[in-house]
């Protein structure tokens, strides 16, 4: 499957930020979207960087250490630029699933924006996505490996 029939069925935001946007700012906004990341550019077209919920987690969990000091939410003034991924890894239209699939798996990353031929940001897949898309895909494979033992006639493996 590709990308461009993901964002076709998917309607998961695009949300951006400037990077000067307090990192709670950028909490919020995924709160109130209900999304895990957002995407720091200067024009809402080119990623700069990306924040995700676990890059604010990770640095909350970091400036408190193991004892409160009394200061630890004034991180949180802070813009977003000072904790955000960067560069983006990104993903075009014409990739497949597997293909993002891959760059998850080996950036550890949750969330992969799509840009377009010009390099624009038209979209994000989600690993939610991914799963979502891949099941009916490993369902079909396998379906189509049972018929082919069948018409084998050996017996299926269980």
């Amino acid at each position: 499957m590709k990308i461009s029939d993901i964002l076709k069925q998917d309607n998961s935001p695009l949300v951006t930020v400037t990077h000067d946007t307090t990192i709670l700012t950028a909490s919020h906004r995924m709160r109130v979207e209900k999304i895990g990341c957002v995407i720091v550019s200067p024009d809402g077209k080119q990623p700069e960087g990306i924040v995700a919920v676990r890059d604010i987690v990770y640095n909350l969990s970091e400036h408190w250490g193991e004892a409160p000091k009394g200061d630890e939410f004034a991180y949180l003034n802070q813009p977003v630029s000072a904790i955000m991924r960067s560069p983006v890894k990104t993903c075009t239209l014409d990739q497949s699933l597997r293909d993002v699939l891959h760059i998850m798996w080996h950036f550890h990353f949750l969330h992969v924006p799509v840009v377009d031929n010009q390099g624009e940001m038209c979209g994000i897949v989600s690993i939610d996505d991914v799963i979502k898309f891949s099941i009916p895909e490993m369902q079909l494979e396998a379906r189509v490996l049972h018929e082919r033992v069948a018409l084998s006639g050996q017996r299926p493996l269980e």
